[in-house]
Formats: structure tokens, C-alpha cells, sequence
């Protein structure tokens, strides 16, 4: 399994880091399949990619935009 940080910011400025996790391919041979990644925030929140820079946060629906760290 892969962990990735990033940072993003939402329309007040306010910035939080966002995890990605992902899985290995030597995860993927035992034959559990593909799996899409997992997005959480800094604080365990969930979050869903809408596209290659904006997330929803899903407990309280705010956006947040990826921005350089």
C-alpha cells in the first residue's frame, strides 16, 4: 500500500492536507482486485475526488481545491 500528501484549500483560504492511499500491486495479487484510491483528510474525514484538482469533502459537503505545498 502507497500514501501520498497533498494540500488543498478551500474558498475561505483555509488549507488541509488530503491522504491518498492506495494499493500495491503485490496487494492486488492475492487476488482482491482493483481498488479505487481512499481519500481522507488530515483529521480521518472522507473525501470524494470530483476531478485532478477538486475533492468533496463528504461529512459536510464543502469543496477544497489541490494547491502547491
Amino acid at each position: 500500500m502507497t500514501t501520498h500528501v497533498f494540500t488543498a484549500e478551500d474558498s475561505a483560504g483555509r488549507r488541509c492536507r488530503i491522504q491518498v492511499t492506495r494499493r500495491d500491486e503485490a496487494d492486488a495479487s492475492r487476488g482482491d482486485g482493483p481498488q479505487a484510491p481512499a481519500y481522507v483528510l488530515e483529521d480521518g474525514s472522507h473525501v470524494r475526488r470530483i476531478d485532478n484538482d477538486t475533492f468533496q469533502i463528504i461529512g459536510t459537503g464543502a469543496y477544497v481545491t489541490r494547491v502547491p505545498d
